[in-house]
């Protein structure tokens, strides 16, 4: 995909770590550091000293590093960098399919991100995303937003009273 890369706010990533331990009841909650999960996102946007990641995948890795070996949540590090990098992927019109393959790689993320080899997981990455149509899938979508915006309108109190 060419062009602009759009990216996850640091809200959006709040947001799915919120998801993710309202899933799982044994998740504890809690932010470690706020300024962790802002950093990282300004690093795939920005780099560092005005250099950016070069492409989506090398983006997508240093998405994933900072957000384990940095452990900015007090649980669900890893769960939070693979479901953040799925929807940085979607936003840039791939999807993004791995398998548990991709434990160990973010293991060694939490543990010793130096020996990490970064062309190894970038590749990996490629190989586990496919580009999509991203106007024929919001398409493909539109029925089921539309009925979504429905119930949530339907759900509304204020609604019933008039």
């Amino acid at each position: 995909m060419a062009g602009r890369l759009w990216y996850p706010s640091v809200d959006d990533v709040l947001a799915i770590h919120d998801d993710i331990v309202s899933e799982y009841s044994a998740t504890e909650p809690g932010v470690r550091s706020r300024g962790d999960v802002e950093f990282a996102i300004a690093y795939i946007e920005e780099g560092n000293f005005g250099t950016a990641p070069e492409s989506v995948h090398r983006t997508a890795y240093h998405l994933l590093r900072l957000l384990v070996a940095n452990h900015p949540f007090v649980d669900a590090n890893k769960r939070t960098a693979l479901n953040t990098t799925v929807v940085f992927y979607l936003l840039n019109g791939y999807r993004f399919e791995y398998g548990d393959e991709i434990v160990p790689r973010l293991k060694r993320f939490g543990t010793d991100q130096m020996a990490v080899d970064e062309a190894e997981v970038v590749d990996y990455l490629r190989s586990q995303t496919a580009e999509i149509d991203l106007e024929g899938e919001i398409e493909a979508w539109r029925d089921d937003l539309v009925q979504f915006g429905l119930d949530e309108l339907s759900d509304d109190p204020r609604d019933q009273n008039d």
